[in-house]
């Protein structure tokens, strides 16, 4: 769930039993049916149940249809029908509780302006919490330093961009407080001084570079994994909030209640705001300014922000499969050639997925595949889950690389289900029934026992 529910409306929600109902309900019941829909993972019935009892609410209560209404497109990936729905519902109440995910949504289709006056004023107290980490990412952590001037540490790139990246690279601080006092002196509504101003703020080449790598990168996710281009969300702009320094990398991540505990961490998505957050490494092995483990970071955590832009439906083995397989590749100096999902055998620094799959194999240790596919969130973190990180990894080096045709197309079948928006078990159950998986796996032994 993207926020979570409660009765919005001054009535008991229905038992659970009522679920089973065959007259169309109306009005606030309807409403509060679709809200249980919602919670048990049912949006696309919740939405069936809502356009059945269209116009049957009092028009006080008309907000809570709209809102619900955007919050089962929301569960379905159907993004901008959902920002349509929040809005209506905030043009209906001003002071409803949608008005957080209405701001959520317009900052994942870049509408940072939109969704920061979305969230002025009062918040029910549900739902401060959420809105304050909210707008800390929306600001990003440089427009408070430099109100006039953050725009330079902003790109977007061109019209139909797919990534804006938040970083000070290429710029110093120093530089960055000279050119505020430049930018507060022009007036933007000046045809002249608004030209001047486009011209102080241009983006530094470093930072233009590290977008054109992103997205590079995410052509290379979309034509390894076979997804068409027409099935990215349109309008979506995904944010990547790039630091120098693991103190303003630190300091960003409270702020926003992102996931950075680890003294050495490198980045993480955030999975509540769509954001990827990044250290850059000091260090050698640098492209377009990026140190290489903070690439294999962001080629990892790319992979997840990605998939949660495509597919409601994201089982765990795979997301970090396809995340470990994407985790490592080659690219040119300047960022312009890229090659992912390379084979490391060996590294001096850790125990590669190779190595310990390789281990786990040889012991007949490896989880079944009849078991493995089927693995939800609680398994995965039960027993030893570094080896159920191997194992996702060789899976879907499999399904790349192998020499097994079948399970390539029988793979990307699934997968193609999961982005229809087919229940996760239910595209395994349907594209991967047990004697497939028992061939499969037999396959795959010998295919990671031979790989080099």
């Amino acid at each position: 769930m993207h926020v979570g529910h409660r009765a919005v409306l001054p009535l008991a929600i229905l038992a659970l039993h009522a679920l089973a109902e065959d007259p169309p309900l109306k009005g606030v019941k309807a409403c509060n049916r679709a809200l249980l829909l919602i919670d048990d993972g049912r949006p696309a019935e919740a939405l069936k149940v809502l356009e059945a009892a269209k116009g049957t609410m009092e028009a006080g209560d008309e907000w809570a249809w709209w809102g619900n209404k955007g919050h089962a497109h929301w569960e379905l990936k159907q993004d901008e029908l959902a920002l349509s729905a929040f809005r209506k519902a905030v043009e209906l109440k001003k002071d409803c509780w949608f008005r957080v995910p209405c701001a959520n949504l317009l900052h994942e289709f870049g509408k940072y302006d939109e969704a920061l006056a979305m969230l002025d004023g009062p918040v029910d107290p549900d739902y401060a919490e959420r809105a304050k980490m909210l707008r800390v990412v929306i600001e990003g952590p440089y427009r408070k330093r430099w109100p006039h001037a953050y725009r330079k540490l902003e790109y977007a790139g061109k019209a139909g961009g797919h990534y804006c990246v938040v970083s000070d690279v290429g710029v110093d601080a120093a530089e960055m407080d000279k050119l505020e006092a430049q930018a507060a002196k022009l007036n933007p509504a000046d045809k002249v001084q608004a030209a001047q101003m486009e011209n102080l703020l241009k983006p530094a080449p470093e930072l233009v570079n590290v977008f054109n790598l992103l997205e590079l990168t995410r052509k290379e996710y979309l034509r390894i994994t076979g997804v068409n281009e027409s099935q990215w969300p349109k309008g979506k702009v995904s944010r990547v909030f790039f630091f120098r320094t693991q103190d303003e990398f630190a300091a960003f991540a409270k702020a926003a209640g992102g996931g950075a505990t680890a003294e050495n961490l490198l980045g993480f998505y955030d999975p509540n705001f769509k954001y990827i957050q990044l250290f850059n490494l000091a260090g050698g092995g640098e492209v377009c300014g990026v140190n290489g483990e903070t690439l294999d970071t962001f080629w990892h955590e790319g992979w997840h922000q990605v998939f949660d832009a495509i597919s409601p439906q994201r089982p765990i083995w795979l997301n970090e499969g396809i995340a470990e397989f994407l985790g490592k590749g080659d690219v040119s100096e300047d960022g312009s050639k890229l090659t992912l999902g390379k084979l490391v055998t060996a590294d001096p620094r850790v125990v590669t997925r190779y190595e310990r799959i390789r281990e786990v194999v040889a012991a007949r240790k490896h989880v079944k595949f009849r078991e493995f596919f089927r693995f939800g969130h609680d398994e995965w973190e039960k027993g030893d889950v570094l080896a159920h990180y191997a194992q996702a990894w060789a899976v879907v080096y499999y399904a790349m690389k192998g020499d097994n045709e079948g399970f390539r197309k029988d793979f990307r079948k699934f997968f193609q289900e999961l982005l229809k928006g087919t229940p996760w078990k239910e595209a395994v159950d349907a594209v991967f029934p047990p004697a497939k998986l028992d061939e499969y796996e037999a396959a795959w032994i010998k295919y990671v026992g031979s790989l080099q």
